[in-house]
């Protein structure tokens, strides 16, 4: 089957077409598509785990540098 072929019963064709997974961010509490399942520590014995969305995860995210 060619690449251009959607009627194809591909795996890879069948992940491509799904929808993206969409849910309440616990950053921005927005109903957004999930970029990754986070956790936040408030304390030792407090924890929030919950999906973040692309627009948080990249505002939040930091960039690793070699010193």
């Amino acid at each position: 089957m060619a690449w251009y072929n959607i009627n194809s019963q591909d795996k890879v064709t069948a992940e491509t077409l799904e929808k993206p997974n969409t849910a309440r961010c616990i950053f921005c509490s927005r109903e957004r598509p999930v970029h990754t399942i986070q956790k936040i520590y408030f304390s030792d014995f407090e924890m929030n785990e919950g999906p973040m969305c692309k627009e948080c995860h990249h505002e939040h995210a930091k960039k690793a540098i070699a010193s």
